[in-house]
């Protein structure tokens, strides 16, 4: 007796230490997770800080026009190749790993060779003050696009750190170049080819890295496999960008120019949230496909670990912000301080609105759930539109942020509800799979109970 409770005693402790480390390690995921989006954050907004200190008003609106287009492909190849790889393939060996990388990478490269070939023609007809912005992009988004797959195959196979080193070398690359070019009077063609090559040579990197080559002839295969999965998040992708250009371009036109301004910097006062709810998202994604082989209720948990804590950060960090003297926000946003400033407390209430989104999108994503996560954000863009138009016909652009806020928090609720049904949905999937499995097992045992008698 003695001996067996020591021996349970044992069993317990061993499970504990185990489930210290598995936690510690998620925390560790998680951190380089969110630094390598904030590190790669900062490579797009230092290219902008630099392009508008340094060229006219007409050349920062080519830039505005590239960079939106190379945004564009990017959302594309997220669709397409990585969100695919990381909800198929974060639980896999590391050769099928290995397999589904190839595979994703060849995709995202062949379509930056198509949408580089098209934003070169677009730039050669087009002329002007676009030519050149356009034809760089073109030139180097087969790179851009590739560096970016790299930074999803390492989060599948739950190495954030090697994502954060690749972007850190995109970062140390690009730098020194934008600060060569910033005493020679640059153009914004010379300072996105910097920005456009230095991405090249953090792709090339990540070959080494992965020890992968991107094998874009079987592109074919790769969009067979995930024929149920990446046109639906297309599709997302097509409704959330209407729905933000509808808001913008209808809150001008309702309000004006002046009450659209006011409304953007509001929301440039939470740029570090954004960050922190786009990284810990992606991070979350192959944590949860992990917790696939557990019981559904630690699928549950860990989703709404992540909204909870997602939540809160964006409740601190708003609260912060409220309280930020005038001198300081002053010297941050100008004479726009004061108008933004009144606007945080709503932009609070939608960001964590939008962190309490995060983990129940983040669970559907694991259970490859592109039809319920297409019509939730079908609904919750619809909201946005409506309620933030409305807000702003009504009050301007207080009216607009208290209104995106009110259909934030109501999307928030159609969210959980898609992905309690459809967790219902697998945990019937799963009892009746282990009923079948069962009766298999028990059947020739009965069989050969009844011939024996």
């Amino acid at each position: 007796m003695p001996g067996r409770a020591e021996g349970h005693v044992k069993t317990v402790e061993t499970r504990q230490v185990r489930q210290s480390a598995g936690s510690i390690g998620l925390i560790q995921r998680a951190g380089w997770g969110v630094a390598d989006q904030a590190l790669s954050s900062l490579t797009n907004f230092a290219l902008s800080i630099f392009v508008v200190r340094a060229v006219s008003v007409a050349e920062f609106g080519a830039f505005t026009i590239a960079f939106a287009s190379y945004q564009v492909a990017l959302a594309l190849c997220r669709a397409i190749a990585s969100e695919p790889l990381l909800i198929r393939y974060s639980a896999s060996h590391a050769s099928l790993w290995r397999r589904g990388t190839g595979l994703s990478t060849g995709a995202g490269l062949l379509l930056g060779v198509g949408s580089g070939l098209c934003f070169i023609l677009a730039g050669w007809t087009m002329g002007g003050a676009l030519r050149g912005p356009l034809v760089v992009l073109g030139l180097t988004l087969p790179g851009l696009l590739l560096q970016e797959c790299w930074r999803y195959a390492f989060l599948a196979r739950g190495k954030g750190f090697s994502a954060f080193i690749n972007d850190l070398v995109w970062a140390v690359a690009l730098f020194p170049a934008l600060i060569a070019l910033q005493g020679r009077q640059p153009s914004v063609t010379s300072l996105m080819l910097a920005w456009g090559g230095a991405a090249n040579i953090a792709a090339l990197v990540g070959v080494r890295q992965a020890q992968v080559v991107p094998t874009p002839r079987y592109v074919r295969n790769w969009l067979r496999e995930q024929r149920d999965l990446f046109p639906k998040f297309v599709g997302e992708f097509g409704v959330d960008a209407g729905a933000s250009q509808l808001i913008a371009s209808g809150l001008a036109a309702i309000a004006g120019l002046a009450v659209l301004g006011v409304f953007r910097a509001g929301y440039i006062l939470f740029g570090p949230i954004q960050v922190l709810v786009m990284g810990v998202g992606w991070v979350a994604v192959p944590e949860l496909v992990r917790t696939l082989q557990r019981p559904t209720r630690r699928l549950l948990w860990t989703s709404a670990s992540v909204s909870l804590g997602l939540g809160g950060a964006a409740l601190v960090w708003g609260a912060m912000v409220l309280m930020v003297p005038t001198p300081v926000g002053t010297s941050l946003l100008g004479p726009a301080w004061t108008s933004a400033h009144r606007l945080s407390a709503a932009v609070t209430v939608a960001w964590v609105g939008a962190g309490v989104i995060a983990g129940a999108a983040a669970g559907l994503r694991a259970l490859a759930a592109a039809r319920a996560s297409l019509a939730a954000r079908l609904v919750g863009c619809t909201l946005s539109v409506a309620s933030g138009l409305l807000g702003g016909a009504v009050n301007g652009a207080i009216g607009a942020a208290w209104g995106l806020a009110l259909a934030g928090w109501i999307g928030a609720v159609v969210w959980w509800r898609k992905f309690a049904r459809v967790l219902r949905e697998r945990e019937g999937t799963v009892a009746a799979e282990e009923t079948g499995a069962a009766r298999l097992v028990s059947g020739p045992s009965l069989v050969s109970q009844e011939t024996s008698s």
